[in-house]
């Protein structure tokens, strides 16, 4: 049986907490905040005059609160080298870290996790298919700044608008009601110097987003080289078997297996008039499926469009693809949240599903809708094949930024123990009621734990936690100076 325990308030006081107690862990994966806060910084911080709702949706007052909202996500803890040096100090040596991160701003967080001593790999991609541009249509903007009117043509009649939400409806689709009417039409410019714009548009997400940066970084081994390393700490390799891609067809596994199968290794003994004699047998080249690469897809039909070829041809094939599956569907009618029929806006939903979040465990409104549903949350699916790919055996894993929990719940389903930190309060009752658990380990723990002075919230020790490996008893004793940390 797994073990989940949850440490809530500044992960930065749990991280300092359980290195100073000798907890080590295996891996990291985790969904970071992007810190995508231009607006914040603008009408966010204290002092600022509040952003005006009139002659607009509202839409800057909202993020006047960070993303989708949400404040922290203007914190910059993902930027800051000292936070991630506080991840480089728990994990042990050789072992990896999966961070999600934002297109527009991830950079910086690599930077971060550079300079606090990660080997950089190369970055991963969750391609989706779910993304909406925003931008300002040059000609319209160049209109209105030399005061001039374009001309509309409408055409067909006037339909409700919609716009994306930040939390799903309860038949799966993201798009909501906004209360406004939109009329298709085409904007035909007032003025020379626009008409040289039409067609363009600026902005800081201009194109369509379709792609989240997944970087993964590795503390440096402690040893002279992995296999020693390996020997000694049980962590410091990728797992390529337990990871590779499924093959889409027979026809795709020989045509694979076949273009990989450059000589005939299954003919036992040879001599070579190079290299001499050879006196073992070779085996055939007989994967299992294709070779993981960094660029995982959501299986929606917008990203396997991209690609050329069709059905067991298309170069799709290549990749993961991690759509809702046949057990998050039945999940989700046992919770009430669908009928047997999954409807269009559920089958594709380029992010996570209502499952995946978990909706049947957050409090309702006066309507029945959830509320409090967080807004990045991730597919099961593919926090299972990140956690897979860089855990061992008997790993624990770590999320800093717990939220909803998915991590949490595919490193269960994967057997591996999980040590979650979360900060939000609503978040902290929601994974107590999602992983019941974790009140049980907080109440024992407060009964024994001191409260951090320089905190307002106690944090749980972790020291008795079940599924450490022998070689983590030889580090439990281990002196760890936090003077460039505190």
């Amino acid at each position: 049986m797994t073990n989940i325990t949850l440490h809530p308030g500044d992960n930065r006081a749990s991280l300092r907490r359980l290195i100073a107690q000798g907890v080590r862990v295996h891996s990291v994966v985790t969904d970071p905040p992007y810190g995508l806060v231009s607006i914040q910084k603008r009408f966010g911080k204290e002092g600022s005059a509040p952003a005006r709702r009139e002659k607009n949706d509202g839409s800057f007052a909202r993020l006047s609160g960070g993303f989708m909202g949400r404040a922290w996500d203007g914190t910059g803890i993902e930027r800051d080298p000292e936070f991630w040096k506080l991840i480089y100090d728990i994990l042990l040596p050789g072992g990896y870290v999966f961070a999600f991160s934002g297109s527009r701003t991830g950079h910086w967080q690599a930077c971060a996790m550079e300079m606090a001593g990660f080997v950089m790999h190369p970055m991963h991609g969750w391609c989706f298919g779910s993304g909406f541009p925003k931008a300002h249509a040059a000609d319209k903007a160049i209109d209105k700044h030399l005061g001039v009117e374009g001309h509309f043509h409408a055409a067909g009649n006037p339909v409700k608008r919609m716009i994306p939400g930040a939390n799903q409806n309860r038949d799966g689709s993201w798009i909501k009601d906004n209360g406004r009417e939109y009329q298709p039409g085409t904007y035909v410019p007032g003025s020379d110097e626009a008409a040289a714009w039409e067609g363009w548009a600026y902005g800081t997400q201009a194109q369509k987003p379709a792609l989240e940066p997944i970087y993964l970084g590795q503390k440096p081994f402690s040893e002279k080289n992995g296999a020693a390393n390996l020997l000694k700490h049980g962590v410091g390799a990728v797992n390529i078997d337990g990871c590779r891609v499924a093959f889409a067809g027979d026809a795709d596994e020989r045509e694979s297996k076949e273009k990989n199968q450059h000589a005939d290794f299954g003919s036992g003994a040879m001599t070579n008039l190079v290299y001499g004699k050879f006196d073992k047998d070779r085996e055939n080249y007989d994967p299992t499926g294709r070779h993981p690469s960094n660029l995982i897809l959501d299986g929606s039909p917008d990203v396997i469009e991209m690609f050329p070829g069709d059905g067991a041809t298309s170069a799709a094939r290549f990749f993961h693809r991690f759509a809702l599956c046949d057990e998050d569907y039945e999940f989700a009618k046992l919770a009430g949240f669908i009928g047997d029929d999954r409807g269009e806006a559920l089958v594709y939903n380029g992010k996570a599903g209502k499952f995946d979040r978990a909706h049947h465990l957050l409090p309702v409104d006066e309507h029945g809708k959830p509320v409090g549903a967080h807004p990045t949350v991730k597919p099961i699916a593919l926090m299972q094949n990140l956690i897979r790919h860089i855990t061992p055996p008997g790993g624990i894993v770590l999320d800093p930024f717990a939220g909803s929990g998915t991590t949490a719940e595919a490193a269960r389903r994967e057997g591996f123990d999980c040590i979650l930190m979360e900060a939000e309060t609503e978040y902290v009752e929601f994974l107590g009621r999602r992983f019941p658990e974790v009140n049980d380990h907080n109440q024992k723990m407060l009964l024994a734990d001191e409260e951090l002075a320089e905190n307002s919230f106690t944090v749980c020790s972790h020291s008795n936690i079940k599924g450490l490996n022998s070689y983590m008893q030889d580090l439990i004793g281990e002196t760890v100076d936090l003077s460039d940390l505190m």
